[in-house]
């Protein structure tokens, strides 16, 4: 693993940890608005677990973040985001880059996704607002709602985020998301 990435890995269980606590909550209730247990939030604040992609989305919407503001480390700023100087994450398989600027408050998050080897998330994700997803290589598996379909190079697809949904690769895809989502307040 690349010193960038455990530095990534870091930063982000520090962030989240520092988000809660600025915001009074407790590792229960953060835990409960991410349908995780208090343990495992506890384990992923002292850097002890490393949470999946899927867990990450959670976690962010729980906050009222954006994953890219837990990865970035940087202020907001520029709308410009440099290849050079992308968030980049990995884990189970998975890499994501976030193509948006961090900026909490922000409607939508651009992230692009390397799925290797079949990566599989643990269970499936639900979250707030839209997801609107482009295969550019690779074929992808997408299970909405318990139903697997198979998307190829140039195929796309949207949904409710609130619909359990499993993005796998079949065997590796590459594939652009973008989650837009009404911001409706932090949990409380």
């Amino acid at each position: 693993m690349s010193q960038e990435v455990e530095d990534t890995e870091q930063r982000i269980t520090r962030r989240l940890r520092e988000l809660r606590l600025e915001r009074g909550l407790t590792l229960e209730k953060v835990a409960a608005a991410a349908d995780l247990s208090p343990g495992y939030l506890s384990r992923v604040e002292s850097g002890q677990r490393i949470p999946s992609i899927g867990t990450l989305v959670l976690l962010a919407r729980a906050l009222d973040v954006s994953v890219a503001d837990l990865a970035s480390d940087e202020e907001p700023g520029s709308p410009i985001v440099r290849h050079d100087d992308a968030t980049k994450y990995g884990s189970r398989g998975a890499e994501l880059m976030h193509l948006s600027p961090p900026a909490s408050g922000s409607l939508i998050e651009a992230t692009r996704v390397v799925l290797r080897g079949r990566a599989t998330p643990p269970r499936p994700v639900r979250h707030g607002g839209e997801e609107w997803l482009h295969v550019v290589t690779g074929r992808l598996e997408l299970v909405l709602a318990g139903e697997m379909t198979i998307l190829e190079p140039g195929d796309s697809a949207q949904f409710p985020g609130a619909t359990e949904h499993v993005l796998r690769g079949a065997p590796d895809a590459e594939v652009i998301v973008v989650i837009a989502s009404p911001r409706t307040g932090r949990i409380s």
